[in-house]
């Protein structure tokens, strides 16, 4: 069956795609210490100050969180592979891709924003406050 968004001739390709470089990504990977901020753009971030478009931290963020994305969908193909899953075909069908990775973060990081959801633990970082661009590219 042709995957809903990119139907692709030979089969679904969003498994090509990465995630989409935004800023609750970045803020919900460092909620989960997937990332860890410096304390001068914890200062920017808790004080509601906009980053400028293609600052240095504006772009780390951006890059980091793909970079991110990518290892964790890494190890996920890891953990299929060693539990004696198909990796091939998961990485192959879209099953495992970065896409839907970013979607879930995404959706967590909103459902924590809202209290729906709660995550505990000591590897747990603060929720900050996402990062501020203006762009007319996102």
């Amino acid at each position: 069956m042709p995957h809903p968004i990119f139907p692709g001739i030979k089969g679904p390709k969003i498994h090509q795609l990465t995630m989409f470089a935004d800023y609750r990504v970045p803020q919900i990977l460092h909620h989960l210490n997937i990332l860890t901020y410096p304390p001068s753009l914890l200062e920017i971030l808790q004080a509601g100050t906009d980053l400028p478009y293609g600052c240095r931290e504006e772009l780390s963020l951006r890059s980091a969180s793909i970079v991110a994305v990518e290892r964790l969908r890494n190890e996920i193909l890891l953990l299929i592979n060693e539990e004696g899953g198909e990796r091939d075909l998961a990485l192959t069908t879209g099953t495992v891709s970065s896409v839907l990775i970013d979607f879930y973060l995404w959706d967590l990081a909103k459902k924590i924003e809202m209290g729906l959801e709660k995550i505990e633990g000591s590897g747990i970082a603060q929720v900050v406050p996402v990062h501020r661009t203006r762009s007319i590219w996102y």
